[in-house]
């Protein structure tokens, strides 16, 4: 591509033309508000579209409303007075199409749902364009990927932009933001490269709209949401549901320490989320009774493992435990674990010695619940800290996001599983009143030729 990019009403500015010069397979551009990102995106559909014919540009947004917003006008704006080749460009609107006289086509497409992207199982996709990345999940954006593919001489690219925050927030940062220094390539096991292009609102080509813009962002009252949509800083986001989670405070150890020897009198249990096709999820907790404070000191989280697995594997993870109670979701009762016999999920883990109780599932009072563990105690200290060794867990809980519809709760579609353990675990605190229960010790042998 051209170190420049010109199209009538789109001149790339300097941050831009990184993105549009980039030599790996997947670019994300962005991270803070007002770089310019959708006249990126369709600055690439476009210039794309007419430079390799017969191409099929894919321009995606989570609605359709959203494509309507932004996207369609930005084409018409792009194209409108590109006088050689706009006679050759015609917009199907029932289709959602932008036909060009070569025979290339952008196409309008959106995944409101999981359940849409089967729309596009047989799609040949050469250039895959995502406008708000973090608004898709990851198990979206790979399916999309699968799609891009070629029987020509096409060259198969994935470019995409976001804000910090939404419902991607925790796999976008993980998976562009973490692996490697913005501008620099990262090449994974397969040969795959991707790359992150940071963008900020001083990157805008109009300066007019800079000046304004800033203004705009300067004033946002709430100081998470403008670190991240000013600074572009992945490590908040407006609609982040626990903006007390700190790793580490005045540089000593705070929600997060290191591994310790857990004292025998100390009260022990298990909180479990059951999963199959999605993540099961489990933590073990135990309470310090002279400070009252709850320490998380081992998780479980496997996907695509059977019920009995996953007790064999519970079972010899905590096979040098006293485990007082294990709490779990009250769908564990209701699901179907076997077809032959009937028997629930719960069944299934009492063949193993692993008796559980229905866990409290009131989503509010548990969220409240782990608000309350997060916060200082007289100590100035939090009520629940997180041994470092639960990587999935610190992965995944700081990048939770509230529900839009309904603030006082998750969004569902985030990586909620080892959270959803957590209250459970936190809303029914009551191992005292329990029996000493042991799991078989016939597994502790066994527990050394599993350690992960």
């Amino acid at each position: 591509m051209a170190k420049t990019v010109r199209i009538p009403d789109y001149t790339a500015s300097e941050r831009q033309t990184k993105f549009h010069m980039s030599e790996a397979f997947e670019t994300l551009y962005g991270g803070a508000a007002g770089g310019g990102k959708t006249a990126a995106l369709v600055g690439e559909a476009v210039t794309y579209a007419m430079r390799h014919p017969k191409a099929r540009v894919y321009v995606f947004r989570k609605t359709i409303p959203e494509l309507k917003q932004s996207v369609t006008p930005e084409i018409y704006k792009q194209t409108a007075e590109y006088t050689e080749h706009t006679k050759g460009i015609k917009y199907n609107s029932q289709d959602r199409a932008f036909n060009f006289a070569n025979g290339s086509v952008i196409q309008l497409a959106y995944l409101e749902n999981p359940a849409d992207k089967y729309k596009y199982q047989s799609a040949e996709i050469h250039l895959l364009l995502i406008d708000e990345l973090t608004h898709f999940t990851q198990d979206e954006y790979e399916y999309l990927k699968t799609r891009v593919r070629s029987t020509g001489e096409h060259p198969l690219k994935v470019m995409a932009a976001t804000n910090p925050g939404g419902v991607g927030h925790g796999w976008v940062k993980s998976y562009f933001i973490d692996i490697a220094p913005p501008e620099e390539i990262y090449e994974d096991k397969n040969g795959n490269t991707r790359i992150f292009i940071p963008a900020k609102v001083t990157d805008h080509p109009s300066e007019a709209f800079v000046k304004s813009y800033t203004k705009v962002l300067e004033a946002t009252a709430d100081p998470n949401i403008k670190r991240a949509l000013l600074d572009g800083d992945w490590d908040v986001f407006g609609g982040q549901a626990f903006t007390e989670w700190r790793r580490d405070k005045d540089d000593k150890p705070y929600h997060v320490v290191q591994p310790f020897a857990i004292p025998a009198h100390w009260l022990k249990w298990f909180a479990y989320d059951w999963g199959y096709n999605t993540w099961a999820a489990g933590v073990w907790l135990a309470k310090d009774p002279a400070t009252n404070r709850t320490y998380l000191y081992k998780e479980f989280y496997e996907h695509a493992m059977a019920a009995s697995k996953q007790a064999e594997t519970m079972s010899m993870l905590d096979s040098d435990d006293i485990i007082r109670l294990r709490l779990a979701d009250p769908s564990l009762w209701k699901q179907i674990g076997n077809a032959d016999t009937g028997e629930t999920i719960a069944a299934i883990f009492e063949r193993s010695n692993l008796h559980f109780q229905p866990a409290n599932n009131d989503r509010k009072a548990g969220k409240n619940a782990i608000h309350e563990a997060l916060a200082p105690q007289a100590d100035g200290l939090p009520g629940l800290q997180v041994f470092s060794n639960c990587t999935n867990f610190i992965r995944t809980f700081p990048n939770l996001p509230v529900d839009i519809n309904k603030p006082e709760d998750i969004d569902t579609k985030a990586e909620d599983h080892l959270y959803d353990a957590l209250r459970y675990g936190l809303m029914n605190q009551r191992p005292a009143n329990l029996p000493e229960v042991r799991v078989n010790q016939d597994l502790v042998t066994r527990r050394m030729k599993y350690a992960r």
